[in-house]
């Protein structure tokens, strides 16, 4: 499409040729030739007509440019950024050389638009941290795979709801950061919620992050159980051996007519022995490897587990083939003390225990659920030392969620909603 230089001259050129006629009668008249009226005014009249058909024609034909270039700015509007004209001389086409340098700059802005749009969606995906993105109106327009997974919803039916509706507007007011506590489908927390604001395409927009602090925390816990392990286990150790072989040697000579002084001493030496098994089943915490993960076929694992359970029946459900990428030796043991933790429950009431795991988005979820009267004390069940069991350690959960979150996943164990039961539940991020 072409602006300006051609209309302009034209224009001029009709106005030259009417004119023309004008000029011959003035040579004329100036060299004696007589003319009748009629003639004359002929001459004039058409010479008029011609010139203001030649000026009605440069105005349409400007019309028509201006209409052009106002349709190609209305396209710019629109988005449209790769229009361009060739522009011509004069004011046209000094306004189509200005539309199509516009036109340049603004589809420069849109690929560099997109370009981070697309850098920021990446670096979001790749992110741990869940993050939400809401415009001015408190609507979500972007969540990340994390975000998803805190909220227990897929992007798409997050996206376009407000944050009443998902019941985190209190974070849209609420001076950053703070801490938060609140029962949410990716855990309990506490919740570290930073807001920041910033502009995107023109437009106001507030970024939330929402980070587990309660991973940190108990890292910083399981530190300082290690130090106290470390140091309990080898005073006690050092005490318990002497007094067992203490005992096992007054024993040996204790005369067989004092039966109640050599039963004292075997009881200090069983007792002594006990002890020490059980400092010994804490020290596995300190002395814990990092894992060594390998790909693991899920449903043999699990048939495995299920059949060394003697004490109660336990039904795996599942029958859908899946791998995990896991140390097999430490899940193993995991799935063991969450299965033989169910068990014991389930003895209590004569009921029975299951084993289930599906997909749920970038995440394998394995479920095993009792029928046990249900868990009380929630709140220290991941204590090092709490037991509610006679005879019970206290390490089996917190052994198993120490070596759950070491391969990147999670445990929740709740009580079930419609019936009496509890239910432990895996959350691992599936490999890609």
């Amino acid at each position: 499409m072409r602006l300006g230089g051609p209309g302009r001259w034209s224009g001029a050129g009709l106005a030259a040729v009417a004119v023309l006629p004008m000029l011959a009668q003035a040579a004329l008249l100036a060299a004696g030739v007589q003319m009748p009226t009629a003639a004359r005014w002929l001459g004039f009249t058409l010479a008029a007509l011609w010139l203001g058909a030649g000026l009605a024609l440069a105005a349409r034909a400007r019309a028509r440019r201006l209409r052009l270039l106002a349709s190609l700015l209305h396209g710019l509007r629109e988005g449209d950024y790769g229009s361009r004209v060739r522009a011509g001389t004069g004011p046209i086409g000094e306004l189509g050389q200005a539309f199509n340098a516009l036109a340049a700059h603004l589809g420069g802005e849109q690929r560099h638009g997109l370009e981070t749009d697309a850098l920021l969606s990446q670096l979001l995906a790749s992110l741990e941290l869940a993050v939400l993105i809401v415009d001015e109106y408190g609507r979500l327009v972007e969540v990340n795979p994390a975000a998803e997974a805190l909220l227990g919803e897929t992007a798409s039916a997050l996206v376009g709801r407000s944050a009443t509706q998902i019941g985190l507007s209190d974070w849209l007011r609420r001076g950053t950061p703070f801490i938060d506590s609140r029962d949410l489908p990716a855990g309990e927390g506490p919740w570290e919620v930073r807001r920041v604001m910033f502009r995107r395409h023109g437009r106001p927009h507030r970024l939330l992050v929402a980070t587990d602090v309660s991973r940190a925390l108990r890292e910083e816990e399981r530190s300082a159980w290690r130090r106290l392990i470390r140091v309990l286990g080898h005073e006690i150790n050092n005490s318990l051996g002497s007094i067992q072989s203490t005992a096992s040697l007054l024993g040996e000579r204790a005369p067989q007519s004092d039966p109640t002084l050599k039963e004292g001493l075997e009881l200090i030496e069983r007792r002594s022995r006990t002890l020490g098994g059980f400092i010994r089943r804490y020290a596995e915490l300190a002395r814990l490897p990092p894992p060594t993960p390998e790909v693991v076929e899920l449903a043999g694992l699990i048939r495995h587990i299920a059949y060394l359970e003697e004490r109660v029946a336990v039904a795996v459900e599942s029958d859908t083939a899946a791998t995990v990428y896991v140390d097999r030796t430490q899940f193993e043991q995991a799935l063991i003390n969450l299965v033989r933790n169910a068990a014991d429950a389930a003895l209590e009431t004569g009921g029975g225990v299951r084993i289930r795991w599906h997909e749920d988005g970038r995440y394998l979820l394995i479920e095993v659920e009792d029928d046990g009267p249900g868990v009380v004390h929630t709140e220290n069940l991941f204590v090092p030392f709490f037991t509610t069991k006679a005879g019970g350690s206290g390490i089996g959960l917190v052994l198993a969620r120490q070596i759950i979150e070491a391969h990147g996943g999670s445990l929740r164990l709740t009580n079930r909603q419609t019936s009496p039961g509890a239910r432990a539940v895996i959350r691992l991020v599936m490999r890609e």
